[in-house]
């Protein structure tokens, strides 16, 4: 028979490992519960900081937009007002004058202010969403890429008419990007051929541009050409979009720009 100071042990022996036991498993609880919330405090933070990031997009791209907006009222009003009255003026001289050369310095100053107006009305058009409020997407991107064939680039343009159904901000961003990918394809990379494919479907919005041009290195984007040529504006529009922005491209060999929106 036990003695009893050996029960008395045993029993403080049991009480010790079951305070040990429970101090463990509090441990553990504490470690897990920790490092739960420590994730889920990085998880916030991450969060945060896209918010942030995507608000600072948005507002950048915001301002830009206001930006083009009061450029094309100013070209519109005062410049383009100017150079109409200009060209009655003009027009009315060469009906005055009684030289035969004046009449025809008269008659080409007309037709130089009127090249120039029709310049500044197309300048407006690009800068103010005018021809995509009145016509829609698809259209409005067309009429961008005929307007190119005088210098020389031919566009295989093909477009899902589900861009349509996108919503205004959405469609905004995409006509830019698009601007963007036509002007550097005829102006930086000197194109003659641009295929520009845009296609929506449930999975992803994909628009993907190859050009014939000299290419560039795309690593330089820091650069004051590659600022030039409008790349951290169209990133931006990629991010504010949810999308990725690729850019594959070396010098002589062209340039492929992809855009991926998944939806």
């Amino acid at each position: 028979m036990a003695k009893p100071e050996d029960v008395e042990f045993i029993h403080l022996l049991y009480i010790g490992i079951l305070t040990m036991l429970v101090l463990a498993i509090a441990v553990v609880v504490f470690v897990v519960v920790h490092q739960r919330n420590a994730h889920a405090l990085q998880v916030q933070l991450r969060q945060q900081e896209l918010d942030y990031q995507a608000s600072m997009v948005q507002a950048m791209v915001g301002s830009q937009e206001s930006e083009r907006e009061r450029i094309a009222r100013d070209l519109h009003d005062e410049i383009g007002a100017s150079l109409s009255a200009a060209r009655l003026f003009v027009n009315q001289i060469q009906y005055e004058v009684q030289s035969p050369h004046l009449a025809d310095m008269s008659r080409q100053a007309s037709q130089i202010l009127g090249d120039t107006l029709q310049s500044v009305r197309h300048i407006v058009q690009n800068i103010s969403p005018t021809l995509l409020e009145k016509f829609g997407f698809c259209r409005a991107v067309a009429v961008q890429a005929e307007r190119l064939i005088a210098t020389g680039l031919h566009v295989e343009l093909e477009v899902d008419e589900a861009v349509e159904y996108l919503s205004a901000t959405a469609q905004l961003a995409l006509y830019r990007i698009v601007q963007e990918l036509l002007v550097n394809s005829s102006k930086h990379a000197r194109a003659r051929r641009l295929v520009l494919h845009l296609r929506v479907n449930a999975a992803a919005l994909t628009l993907t541009a190859t050009d014939d041009g000299c290419g560039f290195t795309p690593n330089l984007t820091n650069t004051a050409a590659a600022t030039g040529m409008g790349l951290a504006g169209m990133q931006a529009r990629a991010q504010l979009l949810g999308g990725q922005l690729t850019i594959t491209s070396s010098p002589g060999c062209g340039t492929c720009v992809t855009l991926l929106v998944p939806r």
